[in-house]
């Protein structure tokens, strides 16, 4: 009976956490800018003029300081490959916050938290789980919500330490979405408005007393100051969110369009959200809850990640009284339990193939075809056999038999997609590497002034080289630096309002970096006052060439 108990345990969080094979096996192109923080941190402490570009004296906040000393000691001893484990045990701790939250709000419905979980962890971890700070700041608002959803339940005082102690993590791991911590706390503060919903469109439940969540308010802000930057972080994102401009060329901060197959499974989901919250009634915390993530995804596919992680567990509520796999009859609970593994196995399984058949190719060529051939027969004839006369005989239900079978040849190709990974990724960090490499070879990092696009900056600059611009666009806002609006210099050049010559007579460059899709690609070769030194094509087949302007 015991093992029977730990072998349904196994199936139920493995559904729970099928979202993992989705991870990215690619570090962030951020990343590098949050190594380079983060080392800068240890060896000089925390700045407040911007150390890394070539501009001079700009007022700067490093919002995401902690983040980058976290990122930068793990990869000081463990590489890259420390960083991508790192998704592992963070994504788990995602995925298992939702599923506590879902059981909280479901009355202990497993069935109900565990569905609700293993959707929002298949996309979490498919879309944004990856070596940025938003994979800290989404489980601290996750913990907050199970807090305050607790506190409906029990008015625990103890609770209220919680609040502080988040508010100090997120203020100095991600600054920038400090302020959201107080707007969740807007939802619950509204509940009190419930007595007059005199014709009940509302579900009524406890309510988080009026005065605790005055007390978190008060917590939360007074926790804010113990940061580095005191009010500077506090309010760092009224000061670097809301450009136009950034919108147009920084895809995240894009609007969710049906113009995509993500948008269109996006919507399908906002869609179905919907239609149920049509047919039941909701608390009006939990309506605005997913209402307002759901606005903040459309308006910005970045905020897609809080609708994921917050926006949907009012569902586990909907369906608190649903068993959909607890059936009287236990075998019957098993049976679906294992099928429902299965399926979403192998829906995940067939979209990795799809993006990752790169790895596999690469596997396939270094393994060579004659041994790969011979592993693959040996698996069928050994399935054969154990199809008929091995343990498999013995499963009745077809579909059971025929999905072992699959996530037995599921299990191989994942085995040569990693060998495929570790074969092909990392040979080249960055798009721009090939740049570094050759200018760091050619001269002293400390006379170089390297003009680059916004996604190139971040990896030279970990290398030691100044750039003109990198993907911290809210540092080259003058709101924020306090000297000029750089990014509007970008804009302006990159969309043809300022003639590259122009551009480039304000800045002492010695090398230009330029992608395919830089103007300046266009204009350079035919420019007698730079020279081409080094042109070559990444692995995703992107044209870059480097200039050097001649003296």
């Amino acid at each position: 009976m015991k093992i029977k108990q730990l072998e349904n345990n196994i199936i139920f969080y493995a559904c729970m956490f099928a979202g993992l094979l989705l991870l990215s096996s690619t570090l962030d192109n951020d990343c590098w800018f949050l190594l380079n923080h983060g080392r800068y941190v240890m060896e000089h402490g925390i700045p407040h003029i911007e150390p890394f570009t070539i501009h001079e004296n700009f007022s700067f906040v490093m919002q995401q300081w902690l983040t980058g000393v976290i990122f930068w000691e793990i990869y000081k001893s463990f590489g890259i490959d420390g960083l991508m484990l790192l998704l592992y045990p963070v994504a788990i701790m995602n995925i298992y916050a939702v599923y506590r939250l879902g059981m909280l709000v479901s009355n202990d419905n497993k069935d109900a938290a565990m569905v609700l979980s293993s959707i929002a962890g298949v996309f979490i971890c498919f879309l944004f789980i990856t070596n940025r700070p938003q994979i800290f700041s989404t489980l601290i608002f996750i913990i907050e919500i199970i807090g305050l959803e607790y506190m409906r339940k029990s008015s625990d005082k103890i609770c209220l330490l919680l609040f502080p102690f988040l508010s100090i993590l997120l203020i100095n791991l991600h600054a920038a979405m400090w302020p959201m911590m107080i707007v969740f706390l807007l939802p619950f503060f509204t509940e009190h408005l419930a007595r007059y919903d005199i014709k009940g469109y509302f579900a009524k439940e406890k309510r988080v007393d009026l005065y605790y969540l005055c007390a978190i308010f008060v917590l939360i802000v007074l926790a804010g100051f113990a940061n580095p930057y005191g009010l500077e972080a506090m309010t760092y994102v009224f000061r670097s969110y809301g450009y136009d401009m950034i919108s147009n060329i920084v895809s995240e901060m894009r609007p969710i369009t049906l113009r995509s197959g993500l948008g269109i499974v996006v919507h399908l989901l906002f869609l179905f959200v919907i239609a149920i919250y049509v047919r039941h009634k909701l608390l009006i915390s939990h309506m605005l809850l997913t209402v307002g993530t759901m606005v903040m995804a459309l308006s910005s596919n970045r905020s897609l990640y809080l609708f994921l992680a917050v926006g949907l567990y009012p569902l586990a509520y909907v369906y608190r009284e649903w068993q959909g796999f607890s059936w009287e009859n236990t075998a019957s609970h098993d049976l679906r339990l294992r099928k429902l593994l299965i399926l979403m196995i192998s829906g995940v399984f067939v979209w990795t193939i799809v993006k990752r058949w790169e790895y596999i190719c690469t596997a396939f060529d270094s393994l060579g075809i004659i041994i790969v051939s011979v592993v693959f027969i040996s698996l069928i004839v050994f399935l054969t056999a154990e199809w008929k006369y091995g343990r498999l005989h013995f499963v009745e239900d077809v579909f059971l038999r025929c999905g072992y079978v699959t996530i037995t040849f599921i299990l191989c190709f994942f085995i040569l997609i990693s060998v495929g990974h570790k074969l092909l990724d990392f040979k080249e960090p960055s798009n721009s590497a090939k740049a570094v490499d050759y200018i760091l070879k050619h001269e002293d990092s400390r006379n170089v002034r390297l003009w680059t696009g916004y996604n190139d900056g971040p990896y030279p600059e970990f290398r030691g080289l100044r750039c003109f611009l990198d993907t911290r666009a809210e540092v080259f806002l003058p709101s924020n630096n306090k000297q000029r609006d750089v990014f509007y210099e970008y804009y302006s050049l990159e969309t043809g309002k300022t003639d590259y010559r122009t551009f480039l007579s304000w800045y002492d460059f010695n090398y230009i970096l330029v992608s395919e899709n830089s103007i300046m690609y266009t204009y350079l070769p035919s420019d007698e006052n730079y020279e081409l030194v080094l042109h070559y094509q990444t692995k995703d087949e992107q044209e870059f060439c480097l200039y050097h302007v001649k003296e």
